[in-house]
């Protein structure tokens, strides 16, 4: 008979109280920002959030859009079950919209196509999939927290960083450059430890440095997971937020010869690209019939509305708006924002990695820091964050160089002024 003292005490299995013991640093603050938002009239004191990532760039576009009458038509198939790993339709649509916009070397097939409920759900399955617990995927780092808390919550697969940092060492030409040298020396050191190492997890544009992979890079990397035997799982949800009008983003699916189709997975969704972080839209594409069958018999407890896969079937169709009208206007909103936002840090001394593309600066807060430590680090964090605003540090996201931090900018004008005057009261005044 189980004694159960207080609160603390639990019933649940050991795998209930890993998951119920299990914290997201991002996932906490995430919430007490959500909790509290500044609204100029209604709670001014409320928190400036710009550590979520959303681009709330798009909301007047996008609601004009999603009002129209095409968006709400109703057949009677809607009320009933359906394929929970995504309609016939609706993954016509996808394969079709992600052959044009990605510039895939041959046509994606809709069997290919699988859809769940965000990618963090999308690489938590896949990543279930080609790993037992206790193996490991290598990862890039600074990457997205999520990253490691999505592969390890329930399916216990683990993340060994790459560690990229801001020194330009060893030919390197920009700061936190990933190369072919990068990865086989943590494969070498993660197999060295004795650890199983089966894939890579690429994040591309990444977030938080809003770098972008040369078609180079990837097909490096990919030779050598063949030559390893090792999965690859590109996450490219920022694929088509790249505002600098001199990058060109390369998919994966868009190389010639795949070395290894059956091991390379792409993951894409709909919360960043069309800012519907509330629709919770993920696709995976991938050619492995095993993976698509475990998809297949997961997706029950996983799936996206009927309803909701339909309104974007919809809006993915609809080439007029996206090019006349979507993507031209996001770009540009993007483009505006980063340059806004970065100017103002800058102009504070702060110096801010040169981004492509996804929805950050990333910055360099050290010269505010009496020490280059992940404490100070934090207890900067702890004043803005006290202050009303809301960043991420750098080594939440795994950055082995302290000082650094995330900074939203695809976010309204005003928002971000009042964010960044909170800023910079804490980092001139002190307050």
């Amino acid at each position: 008979m189980s004694h159960v003292t207080g609160d603390m005490a639990s019933d649940l299995s050991k795998r209930g109280t890993f998951i119920a013991d299990s914290h997201s640093f991002l996932m906490k603050y995430g919430a007490q920002a959500i909790h509290n938002p500044y609204d100029e009239k209604n709670n001014p004191k409320g928190i400036v959030s710009m550590g979520m990532a959303e681009n709330k760039l798009m909301e007047d576009i996008l609601f004009e859009r999603l009002s129209q009458p095409d968006m709400h038509g109703m057949s009677r198939d809607m009320l009933y079950y359906f394929k929970f790993s995504g309609t016939r339709d609706f993954r016509v649509s996808l394969a079709n919209f992600i052959t044009e916009r990605f510039g895939t070397t041959r046509s994606v097939e809709p069997d290919n196509v699988m859809v769940v409920n965000g990618c963090g759900s999308a690489l938590e399955q896949v990543a279930s999939a080609v790993a037992d617990p206790g193996e490991y995927l290598l990862c890039p780092s600074p990457y997205y927290s999520m990253v490691k808390f999505d592969c390890n919550i329930r399916g216990q697969v683990d993340c060994f960083d790459i560690p990229l940092t801001s020194q330009q060492e060893n030919g390197k030409v920009r700061p936190f450059q990933l190369t072919l040298e990068d990865v086989e020396k943590a494969y070498q050191d993660a197999t060295g430890q004795g650890l199983v190492v089966k894939g890579i997890f690429l994040l591309n544009p990444s977030n938080p440095t809003g770098d972008v992979y040369s078609p180079e890079l990837l097909m490096d990397i990919l030779l050598f997971a063949k030559r390893h035997q090792l999965h690859v799982i590109a996450d490219e949800i920022y694929a088509l937020s790249v505002f600098d009008s001199e990058t060109q983003f390369c998919s994966v699916l868009a190389l010639p010869n795949l070395p290894d189709p059956d091991k390379t997975h792409v993951l894409w969704g709909f919360s960043k690209d069309f800012a519907l972080s509330g629709f919770r839209c993920g696709t995976i594409i991938s050619s492995n019939k095993k993976l698509k069958t475990f998809i297949d018999n997961i997706a029950y407890y996983q799936c996206t509305p009927v309803l909701l896969q339909n309104m974007m079937r919809i809006m993915i169709s609809d080439k007029k708006w996206l090019d006349s009208t979507y993507f031209p206007m996001n770009r540009q909103r993007m483009r505006e924002m980063f340059t806004f936002v970065t100017n103002e840090l800058e102009d504070l001394g702060i110096k801010c990695h040169p981004s492509k593309a996804a929805f950050f600066v990333w910055a360099n807060f050290s010269p505010f820091m009496s020490e280059k430590t992940r404490e100070e680090e934090m207890q900067l964090f702890q004043k803005l964050f006290a202050a009303g605003v809301y960043i991420i540090p750098g080594t939440e996201l795994f950055c082995v160089d302290p000082g650094w931090f995330r900074v939203l900018f695809s976010l309204q004008k005003p928002y971000l002024q009042e964010g960044l005057k909170r800023l910079r009261s804490v980092l001139v005044r002190g307050i």
